[in-house]
């Protein structure tokens, strides 16, 4: 089963990226979603009981986001790894028929 494909070393830098640009959104709705979505400062009364309750929600939806923003880097990275190794094969492919047609 041989398939052919091509692939552009270059695309997939550019994919990089753009997941690492779309990582680093992920860190501004965190800060956005504990500032904003985790403020208690209007609870009182009975409401003061819920401020652990939202607190806690906001704290683990900020970790949430963290985890993304670590695994869309962690992609980029391995996006810019391919894209090197392919480079790496693809000139290793050239110097060998340079080296074959280098004797005719």
């Amino acid at each position: 089963m041989s398939e052919q494909f091509h692939v552009e070393p270059d695309e997939l830098r550019g994919y990089s990226e753009l997941l690492d640009r779309n990582a680093q959104h992920f860190l501004t709705i965190k800060d956005h979603a504990i500032s904003k979505g985790g403020d208690t400062s209007g609870f009182t009364g009975l409401l003061t009981l819920l401020h652990p309750v939202v607190t806690g929600v906001a704290n683990l939806y900020g970790e949430t986001l963290d985890f993304a923003n670590k695994m869309m880097l962690k992609d980029s990275g391995a996006l810019k790894k391919t894209a090197d190794s392919y480079e790496k094969v693809d000139l290793h492919g050239v110097t060998l028929m340079n080296q074959a047609g280098g004797g005719l």
